[in-house]
């Protein structure tokens, strides 16, 4: 029998700060697993914030990118990262802080 080491997901950037209506913030994602694909599914996110995974070509490891609509409410958040790779799956958390669009 096999054993399968475990899969691990973790983000470098521990904070990620976006802007209503701002540019876009971009963060790497360090995905371990024995798989080179992998599903990556953001919980937690606030309304009006649009989260998307890019892998890189050779293994499920990437870059996560955060949107924030004019209408995305200001605050700090805990969202969840949780990944699927190989059968299994990993999670971790991070802080998100929307911060408010500067004047009109």
């Amino acid at each position: 029998m096999v054993t399968q080491l475990p899969i691990t997901v973790s983000l470098p950037t521990p904070t990620v700060v976006v802007t209503q209506g701002g540019p876009p913030a971009i963060v790497q994602i360090i995905i371990t697993s024995t798989s080179e694909t992998a599903l990556v599914a953001v919980i937690g996110l606030p309304a009006g914030l649009q989260e998307k995974y890019a892998a890189s070509n050779t293994n499920p490891s990437g870059t996560l990118t955060f949107t924030a609509a004019k209408t995305a409410p200001p605050g700090t958040y805990t969202p969840t990262v949780n990944v699927n790779s190989a059968g299994q799956m990993a999670s971790t958390t991070f802080t998100l802080i929307v911060k408010a669009a500067a004047g009109p």
